[in-house]
C-alpha cells in the first residue's frame, strides 16, 4: 500500500492568519484631534552611528523618531512606513527593514548592494492613528464583506457568490493552488462550468466614520501647520 502523498505546506485557516496579524499589529492609542496624529514633516530621521565610509555588503541604519503635528514625540509605535536606499543615475534601489520599537521611534536596517552614492526615502504611509482604525474597521467588518464572481461562457453569463469560505449546503465551484493551498470557492452557476469564471469582485454596506478619522484617512485633507 503506498502512503499517503506529503503535503507541500502547513494547512491553515483564515481565523489562523487574522490571529497572526492582530499578534503583529501595535495598538495606537486613541485620538480626538489631528495635531495628536503622526506627522512626517515634523518627525526627524537620522543615520546611526554614521561613518566615512561604507562598503558593498555593509548595512546602514537610520533611525526615524516619530513625532506629531504639533512636534512633541510620540510615545508609541504602530506607523506605515516604507522605506528605500536609491541610486537613480544606476536606477538601483532596496527596501529597507523597518523595526518598530512601539515608543515612537524605528529602525530601518539597508543592505548596501552597490557600489556609489545612494540616497535614503523614508516615507510615512498610514499614521499609527489611521492605522488603529483601518484595523479595528477590519475587526467589526470582517466576514461582512462580500464576493461575486462572474462565469462566462460566450454570450451567456451567470453571477454568484463566492468567498474564502461558504456556510452553504449549495454545490460549490472550488478553486486551489497547488503551489501553497491558498483557496476560494463560489456557489456553482446553474448552466456554467466552474472553469468559465472570469471575474470576482468584493463589495461591502459603507459604514461612516467621524469628521476627524474620515480627515485623517483622506489623502486630500492632510494636516499642516
Amino acid at each position: 500500500m503506498m502512503p499517503p502523498p506529503v503535503t507541500p505546506y502547513k494547512e491553515i485557516t483564515v481565523d489562523d492568519i487574522m490571529l497572526l496579524l492582530r499578534k503583529h499589529l501595535p495598538k495606537a492609542a486613541n485620538f480626538t484631534t489631528l495635531k495628536s496624529s503622526s506627522s512626517a514633516r515634523h518627525s526627524v530621521v537620522r543615520l546611526e552611528k554614521p561613518r566615512t565610509h561604507y562598503c558593498v555588503g555593509d548595512t546602514l541604519n537610520v533611525l526615524v523618531q516619530m513625532r506629531n503635528n504639533e512636534g512633541h514625540p510620540k510615545t508609541y509605535g504602530g506607523d506605515f512606513i516604507l522605506a528605500r536606499i536609491h541610486s537613480p543615475m544606476l536606477q538601483a534601489s532596496a527596501s529597507g527593514d523597518v523595526t518598530d520599537f512601539h515608543n515612537g521611534s524605528y529602525r530601518v536596517q539597508f543592505r548596501l548592494f552597490w557600489p556609489g552614492e545612494v540616497k535614503v526615502t523614508v516615507l510615512l504611509i498610514h499614521p499609527s492613528e489611521a492605522v488603529w482604525i483601518l484595523q479595528r474597521d477590519r475587526a467589526v467588518d470582517y466576514g461582512k464583506t462580500m464576493h461575486k464572481g462572474t462565469f462566462v461562457n460566450g454570450s451567456k453569463k451567470e453571477t454568484t457568490q463566492c468567498g474564502l469560505r461558504l456556510n452553504t449546503q449549495r454545490h460549490l465551484c472550488e478553486y486551489r493552488k497547488k503551489e501553497d493551498g491558498e483557496y476560494f470557492a463560489c456557489h456553482r452557476p446553474q448552466t456554467l462550468p466552474c472553469s468559465s469564471l472570469t471575474t470576482m469582485v468584493s463589495y461591502s454596506s459603507p459604514r461612516p466614520l467621524p469628521t476627524v478619522e474620515s480627515q485623517l484617512l483622506s489623502p486630500c485633507s492632510r494636516w499642516t501647520n
